[in-house]
């Protein structure tokens, strides 16, 4: 009888790396987005100062079809990603712009 050793999947990280503006830094997995926006600040203070949380996401790059994507990780989402990444991977820090609103709309 042939039996199969079953491939067992590593454990989930207990370190990543963010990068943000072509700089990393290794961090402890958050365990919420919340958590990983706090993380984001304490690693990149220079550049998330003042910046508000809303503004703050993330994307990790994959491989689909042969070419390099990225994807945006939602709030919804984060533990189950966070569950699936392999220690050290890389997570992207994004600052989005700030919308502006610029008055009332003309009247016709």
């Amino acid at each position: 009888m042939r039996t199969f050793a079953r491939r067992q999947s590593p454990p989930p990280a207990d370190i990543i790396t963010y990068r943000l503006n072509n700089q990393m830094m290794y961090v402890p997995t958050a365990e919420s987005f919340d958590q990983a926006v706090t993380f984001a600040r304490s690693a990149f203070e220079s550049d998330l100062t003042g910046i508000d949380k809303s503004r703050i996401s993330f994307s990790l790059n994959v491989l689909m079809n042969g070419k390099q994507s990225s994807v945006d990780i939602s709030h919804g989402a984060w533990s189950t990603i966070m569950s699936h990444l392999v220690r050290y991977e890389i997570v992207d820090v994004h600052i989005q712009p700030e919308l502006r609103v610029s008055g009332p709309p003309p009247s016709y």
